[in-house]
């Protein structure tokens, strides 16, 4: 399970991560969406599903949010796929493309 620790008020950075559409689901990125409708608060109570297409294909991953106080850390489950490998640098690569820094990474 990845795991991303990042620099910045928790809500900061849910708000530069996550897009919420006019279905009121969660956007990520080009093609991840929640499959239920959710706010950033729900990040923080638990998993949230999404859907996303990578790597030429749909897969499917759970994300939660922990508010550090000084920062926040994201925890990314996959399904358990030999594709989820996928998922971390699809990741990665938002957070970075949002302007934040990641200080830890990790496989919790």
């Amino acid at each position: 399970m990845p795991t991303f620790s990042v620099e910045e008020d928790c809500h900061v950075v849910l708000a530069r991560l996550f897009e919420a559409d006019q279905a009121g689901h969660l956007r990520i990125g080009w093609s991840g969406h929640s499959l239920r409708p959710a706010g950033y608060d729900d990040l923080l109570v638990g998993p949230v599903r999404f859907r996303d297409y990578i790597m030429e294909g749909f897969l499917a991953y759970d994300v939660q949010a922990e508010d550090l106080g000084a920062g926040c850390r994201l925890r990314i489950r996959g399904e358990g796929s030999n594709r989820d490998r996928f998922i971390r640098p699809h990741i990665r690569r938002f957070i970075t493309a949002a302007g934040l820094t990641i200080t830890v990474e990790s496989d919790d």
